[in-house]
């Protein structure tokens, strides 16, 4: 081979080698960044994901317009969901109004957390850049009246900045992305519900607690509720406000002992955790445990403590309430007042309504000692303490002035009101019956639509056969009452008025002591049975009762083998409004 072929060949192969360095270096420059690209999307994804939690998280608590209160929602949110643990720091939620209207202007604030940087932004209104789309190539969408006003809807804006890993090797150092989202608060059209049941202790735990054991059906369901208004089922709803501060000790909020305990809930059937179905009110399908158990005490969702401990079965699992509810949807009801001067940590809203502070003026009318005018005293009639005959009462207002009131038989008032100073006994076969019409067989039959009765003091008490019948009738317990109905296999008969100032309220409670039922008599019961400062109890015996109550109580109790199944009547029941919600709109 001659040098001039040798040479061109030695050209060649340097020439290949450059060409396979070059292509080698493209081809690392770009894979390099290929990955640095598919971190920039995840880093895009992660970015919406926290953007979208905290518009939606921020919008439901911004639909009373409150901007601040969404704005701590939202960055609380953002926390909450951020790939690595970190604090936004530098924002103000002060700087947004508690309030908002047509010209209110459009606030934002920025806090940084990392290489993470949030801007929450309230109201938005209908010329924000926050309504054009932050998908890739800025979309538009024209506003519509889903969009809804400005006041209903909510920005978050999340700045990133992705440091290039291998990009650098092109000059690249860092890339960042802007991604924003807007949601709308609302609140649902539609009639309110009927929740079933209300617990009020704000503090400790054990406030709802049902036990079982051994072969028992022990424990508590919340049945569906009929809506008339719509013609479907709204859910059982258990609610309880105590965020888990206090005294807890081994037990949860809410907590079953025993493998026989339940503490259910029940709604249309079809959910995803259904585990079992029944025929319930208008002849509809209901899903056992497809209804809701909320509470605000850490430990949700699912089922840990302090939130809830189980021993038995709760279903469902527990979810989260943003807020209390509080007692102020029946104080605002029945006793509307501009304040209320309750202990320091159980404060209400005041009612915002004219005032009509109906509790108020029962218990200036007929609270206190001694005879009060329009009532006829009992024993200036010529009737007994402790009467061992039937006694037919005539209509009208009645005062008792006995201090233990022990009827033997049946004692039958008729319509009107009636106030006990003292204690009632009933034992034996006694029969104490108000607002009933003795021309109909017992248990009776209502006399008149609305009755009271007012106790001043003592405790009310069935045992043995002994049965009360309370047809239409409020019962007011003072705070130095107490009642219980847990005691023998008599009936107990206990409806709420259907008219007048008290309209389906069955008991209203002053007293700290338990309101006791048992399930070893006859047990009907329907209205709103409300005891804010005491516990409602329920002693079961084998068997399942069912009742048309509400219960709102400070505490609520099942024990022993039976099953207390809870199903208010709509139309006789505390409505309570749903919840604000929100959607995604950008």
């Amino acid at each position: 081979m001659t040098r001039g072929a040798r040479d061109e060949r030695g050209k060649e192969a340097g020439a290949v080698l450059l060409t396979v360095l070059i292509g080698t270096i493209t081809l690392v420059a770009v894979a390099a960044l290929v990955l640095d690209l598919a971190a920039i999307r995840v880093n895009r994804a992660v970015s919406q994901t926290l953007a979208d939690s905290a518009a939606t998280a921020g919008a439901i608590d911004s639909a009373g317009l409150d901007g601040q209160t969404g704005c701590e929602t939202a960055f609380d949110y953002l926390e909450l969901n951020l790939p690595t643990a970190g604090t936004f720091s530098g924002g103000d939620c002060l700087l947004f109004t508690n309030s908002c209207d047509a010209v209110t202007p459009a606030v934002s604030t920025t806090a940084t957390a990392g290489e993470w940087v949030a801007t929450i932004t309230y109201p938005v209104l209908d010329d924000s850049p926050l309504l054009i789309s932050s998908a890739i190539g800025n979309p538009t969408q024209a506003l519509h009246a889903d969009d809804g006003n400005p006041c209903d809807r909510f920005g978050v804006s999340i700045d990133s900045t992705h440091n290039y890993l291998f990009g650098r090797m092109l000059g690249a150092t860092t890339q960042s992305s802007e991604i924003h989202a807007v949601a709308r608060g609302f609140e649902p059209e539609g009639s309110d519900f009927a929740l079933n049941l209300l617990i009020l202790e704000r503090y400790d735990c054990d406030a709802l607690s049902a036990g079982g054991g051994g072969g028992g059906t022990g424990g508590i369901i919340v049945d569906a509720v009929f809506n008339p208004d719509t013609g479907e089922l709204d859910n059982g709803y258990i609610a309880i406000d105590s965020d888990a501060s206090g005294t807890c000790g081994a037990k949860g909020v809410v907590s079953t002992n025993g493998s026989s305990a339940l503490i259910r809930s029940d709604g249309a059937a079809g959910c995803a955790g259904q585990i079992g179905t029944h025929v319930g009110p208008g002849s509809l399908l209901v899903g056992e445990g497809c209804g809701q158990i909320q509470l605000i005490a850490p430990g949700v969702p699912g089922c840990n403590y302090p939130a809830c401990t189980n021993g038995g079965v709760i279903a469902p699992d527990p979810s989260r309430r943003r807020d209390r509810i509080t007692r102020a949807p029946v104080d605002h009801l029945y006793n509307c007042k501009a304040n209320y001067p309750f202990p320091i940590g159980w404060e209400i809203d005041p009612c915002t309504e004219t005032p009509a502070p109906y509790i108020d003026n029962l218990v200036a009318a007929l609270g206190g000692t001694g005879a009060v005018g329009g009532y006829d005293s009992w024993t200036g009639a010529g009737y007994p303490c402790n009467p061992n005959f039937d006694i037919v009462v005539p209509a009208g207002n009645w005062h008792v002035d006995c201090s233990d009131f022990r009827p033997r038989e049946t004692v039958l008032f008729q319509a009107g009101n009636v106030i006990f100073d003292g204690g009632i006994t009933l034992n034996s076969d006694a029969v104490l019956a108000f607002n009933s019409d003795p021309l109909i067989a017992f248990p009776f039959g209502p006399d008149g639509d609305e009755s009271i009765v007012y106790v001043r003091d003592g405790l009310v008490s069935k045992g043995a056969q002994a049965s009360l019948i309370a047809h239409e009738t409020m019962i007011y317990l003072s705070d130095t009452s107490e009642i219980t109905m847990a005691g023998g296999s008599g009936l107990v008969f206990w409806s709420a008025p259907t008219d007048g100032l008290f309209e389906n309220l069955a008991l209203w409670s002053e007293s700290a002591d338990d309101v006791k039922f048992s399930g070893g008599s006859g047990l009907s019961l329907e209205g709103v049975f409300f005891s804010p400062w005491g516990a409602i109890t329920y002693t079961g015996s084998g068997s399942q009762v069912q009742v048309s109550a509400q219960f709102i109580a400070r505490r609520l109790e099942v024990g022993g083998n039976g099953r207390l199944v809870v199903r208010p009547s709509f139309t006789r029941a505390v409505l309570f409004p749903f919840d604000p919600q929100s959607q995604l709109i950008r």
